[in-house]
């Protein structure tokens, strides 16, 4: 079992990266080998929209620090996005990797058979933490959970805490962190 997050807050120490990392503890004591991608300190571009990886190429054909990351996913079982709220979204950072994972889909995408480049059975956890009550900005994971049916991700889970106005305060959360828990123990649990 191989689970890896992709960081997509500015802030090393934030709470959406406490709850990954968390998530990351938990699979790695169950057995999992676990890898956290922070974007912030990589260099990497976004999508330039240049159909190479539907017409010349099977990967990404920019070549940057996310080469690595889009590698990854191939062989990760779980893969955890993680961002803070900036601006009623996800951060910058992550949403230019999503961008460049449209390179995991395949040329006949759009017909709705064999979509993704990805293999069958891997899972998706997206975290959303935020300052704003947790009832705000609620449309953001249900509009990645569409993720889901473009990358035929097995599963789809979203945990979205709001509240949280200081780095570091999910830790003064415990019934959060009881979730991110036992989402972790589910998803990586022997069979």
């Amino acid at each position: 079992m191989k689970v890896m997050a992709v960081l997509g807050s500015p802030h090393k120490n934030g709470n959406s990266g406490m709850l990954a990392q968390r998530f990351l503890e938990k699979a790695s004591a169950a057995g999992a080998e676990t890898k956290s991608f922070y974007l912030e300190g990589m260099r990497y571009k976004g999508c330039k929209a240049c159909g190479a990886c539907k017409t010349s190429s099977d990967i990404c054909v920019i070549n940057d620090d996310l080469t690595e990351v889009l590698a990854e996913m191939h062989t990760s079982d779980v893969i955890i996005y993680a961002s803070s709220n900036f601006f009623a979204d996800v951060t910058g950072q992550l949403k230019l990797f999503i961008d460049r994972t449209y390179s995991l889909l395949t040329p006949q995408f759009k017909s709705g058979n064999n979509k993704s480049r990805l293999s069958q059975g891997k899972k998706l956890v997206f975290i959303f933490t935020q300052g704003a009550p947790g009832s705000m900005f609620a449309d953001v994971p249900v509009k990645y959970s569409r993720l889901r049916d473009y990358f035929e991700f097995a599963e789809y889970h979203s945990i979205h805490a709001g509240d949280l106005f200081e780095s570091g305060e999910v830790k003064n959360h415990p019934e959060l962190l009881q979730q991110v828990d036992k989402l972790a123990e589910k998803l990586t649990a022997r069979e």
